[in-house]
């Protein structure tokens, strides 16, 4: 049988630039063995890689989808709160889902998290948080090339905040909105909305259509 991909050895990770994100210059040795074919191929290889991430946030953040149940919307159909800001690297508008570093001296635990980022980019409080992963799991890896974890909630029937949250500064032209479920399936694939999100919302739907939240046909 082929082998599988191994892990290497890190022998160097310095901290090249750090902003928003710390970008790591990572050299790792990889250790060769004997090949399927019985040739002798022992000895070492070592390669540099560029590797990003939030060592401020502990490598980790949250994704939230924030749902609302047909009964409690205006519309009488099943909703999400989305988010519309600024995307840097694309430098356009993008929709996400209210996301955020996990921050080891400010927050308690990722449910903490969730609950400011709902609040501060959402506005929403209250509601029925849910982790959609086990607590053994560590964290969906964000890229192959990243450090990032991501922990991602599902939030159903969050009320209006009566009180705003403060943004951070370059959140100034973030906004927020509802959006109908298949409105909201149609823009997780339309290319405007960010890969953690699209993940997130994937696995909130999945467990919304098991919990009999939503059916087929609001997604259509």
């Amino acid at each position: 049988m082929p082998r599988g991909p191994r892990a290497g050895k890190i022998i160097k990770d310095d901290a090249m630039h750090s902003r928003y994100l710390t970008v790591y210059d990572r050299v790792v040795e990889f250790v060769r063995d004997d090949d399927d074919d019985g040739r002798d191929r022992t000895g070492a290889r070592t390669f540099a890689y560029d590797v990003v991430g939030h060592p401020r946030s502990a490598f980790a953040f949250v994704c939230v989808a924030p749902f609302h149940a047909r009964q409690t919307t205006a519309s009488g159909e099943p909703e999400f709160t989305i988010i519309r800001e600024y995307a840097q690297g694309s430098n356009s508008p993008c929709v996400v889902l209210p996301s955020g570093g996990f921050e080891p001296g400010k927050h308690a635990s990722f449910e903490t998290t969730a609950t400011e980022e709902l609040h501060q980019e959402a506005r929403l409080v209250g509601g029925t948080l849910t982790k959609l992963i086990g607590d053994d799991h560590p964290g969906l890896l964000e890229t192959k090339w990243c450090r990032n974890r991501m922990i991602p909630f599902l939030c159903v029937d969050g009320l209006e905040a009566t009180e705003e949250a403060k943004r951070d500064a370059e959140e100034f032209n973030m906004t927020h909105e509802r959006v109908t479920a298949r409105e909201f399936r149609r823009l997780m694939y339309g290319g405007e909305m960010m890969l953690p999100s699209v993940v997130t919302g994937q696995m909130a739907i999945e467990k919304l259509l098991a919990s009999g939240y939503l059916t087929s046909e609001d997604l259509i």
